[in-house]
C-alpha cells in the first residue's frame, strides 16, 4: 500500500474539517474571504457559474462564496446566536425581524459530512486526484446548497431573455403561417412550406452553433468572446443553452433530475482538468475507481439527491447480470436536449 493511502486509512476515522473563520462579511465584502484557502475550490466554481455581471456584461468576482461562508457559520450557531449576529449586521432590525428572516429560508445542510468521510471509495478517488479533502468538503457543501436554492421553489419572476427566445423558437418551428408587422401594420405574410422550412432550419443551425459555444466554453469570459463573433456579445448575460427539440417531455413535478443535472455540471467543471495519479491507482480494489462520472454519481447519493443505486460501481440489470453503473449517464442522456431550469435563487443571487 502506498504511503499516502496508509496515512489515509490510519487517520480518516478521526478526520474533522477546519471551520471557516467568521469575518462577519456582508455579501459585497469579497476581499474578506477572497484569499481564504478553505474556499479555494468554492471560488473556482462560483466565479464560473455565479459571477457578478455589470450592465456592460463584464463579469467580476462572485458574491456567492461570501453568502456561503455566512451560511456555514450560521449552521454552527444556536438560534439566539444567529439572531444576535443578524442584528449585528442590521442594527436597525429587531429580534422579530431576525426570526422572520430565518423562518423564510432553509439553513445550510451539513448532515452528510460524517457520511462523506465514511465513504472510503470516494475518499480514495479524491486522493488519487490529489484533491484537498477539506477544500473539497466545502465545495460539496456549496454546490449542494446552490442546487437546492436555485432548483427548489424559485421565486416568481418575468421570463428571462433565453426563455423568451425559446418561446419564439418553439412557435416558429410549429408554425404553418408567419405574419410580421411593422409599426402595428402587417408587412409580410406567408404560408409557403419551403419558406417556413428555410426559417425553421436557419434557426436550428443558429441554435446548434450557439449551444456548442455554451457547452464548450470553460469560462463566462470565453463564452462571451465567442458570442461576440456571432454578433451577440453581451446579449445573453445568463450562460445557458437554447432549446430546439419539440419532442422533449419532462415531468414538471420532478425536481430531482434538474438538481442532479446541475450538480453534475458544476462538478464536471471542477474536475475537468484533474488527472489521477497512476501510482495511487495500483492500490485500488474492485469498488474503487477514478471514473469522474461515477465519483459525481456517488456524491449525489451522499448528499441525498440520488438513490443507493447511484453509489454502486456495478448494478444488476434486468437479466440478472452485473454491469457498469450508468444510472447518472442515462439520466443526463435522457434530458440532454432540455436546458437546466433558469431560476434566480432566493439565497444565491444571479442567474444560473
Amino acid at each position: 500500500m502506498s504511503e499516502i493511502f496508509y496515512i489515509f486509512e490510519k487517520n480518516i476515522d478521526n478526520m474533522k474539517i477546519q471551520d471557516l473563520p467568521d469575518h462577519k462579511a456582508h455579501y459585497s465584502e469579497i476581499d474578506k474571504y477572497l484569499d481564504e484557502p478553505l474556499l479555494e475550490y468554492v471560488w473556482e466554481v462560483a466565479n464560473s457559474f455565479l459571477p457578478v455581471v455589470d450592465f456592460d456584461g463584464e463579469p467580476s468576482e462572485s458574491q456567492a462564496p461570501i453568502i456561503f461562508a455566512n451560511r456555514y457559520i450560521e449552521s454552527k450557531l444556536t438560534d439566539e446566536e444567529k439572531y444576535a449576529r443578524y442584528i449585528e449586521f442590521h442594527p436597525n432590525e429587531t429580534i422579530d425581524s431576525a426570526k422572520e428572516y430565518y423562518v423564510t429560508r432553509a439553513g445550510l445542510d451539513t448532515s452528510f459530512i460524517d457520511d462523506f468521510f465514511d465513504r472510503k471509495e470516494v475518499i480514495k478517488t479524491l486522493t488519487a486526484f490529489h484533491i484537498d479533502l477539506e477544500k473539497f468538503i466545502y465545495l460539496l457543501l456549496f454546490i449542494n446548497d446552490v442546487v437546492e436554492d436555485v432548483c427548489t421553489h424559485p421565486p416568481k419572476r418575468t421570463l428571462s431573455q433565453i426563455e423568451k427566445v425559446n418561446e419564439m423558437v418553439k412557435g416558429i418551428s410549429e408554425a404553418t403561417q408567419i405574419i410580421t408587422k411593422k409599426n402595428g401594420r402587417k408587412n409580410y405574410e406567408t404560408q409557403d412550406g419551403f419558406s417556413l422550412h428555410v426559417l425553421s432550419t436557419s434557426l436550428s443551425y443558429f441554435i446548434k452553433t450557439y449551444n456548442s459555444i455554451v457547452e464548450d466554453s470553460d469560462t463566462y469570459e470565453e463564452c462571451q468572446a465567442k458570442l461576440q463573433e456571432l454578433g451577440l456579445g453581451g446579449t445573453f448575460k445568463n450562460w445557458r443553452e437554447l432549446i430546439y427539440d419539440n419532442d422533449v417531455t419532462h415531468d414538471k413535478s420532478d425536481i430531482t433530475s434538474p438538481k442532479i443535472r446541475l450538480f453534475t455540471k458544476m462538478f464536471q467543471y471542477f474536475l475537468k482538468n484533474k488527472e489521477a495519479d497512476p501510482e495511487l491507482k495500483l492500490d485500488f480494489t474492485r469498488k474503487d475507481s477514478v471514473d469522474k462520472l461515477l465519483l459525481i454519481s456517488r456524491l449525489t447519493y451522499i448528499v441525498g439527491l440520488g438513490g443507493k443505486e447511484y453509489y454502486e460501481r456495478h448494478i444488476m440489470n434486468d437479466k440478472g447480470k452485473y454491469v457498469a453503473n450508468r444510472k447518472l449517464s442515462n439520466l443526463l442522456s435522457r434530458y440532454r436536449n432540455e436546458p437546466l431550469p433558469s431560476t434566480i435563487g432566493r439565497i444565491y443571487r444571479g442567474y444560473m
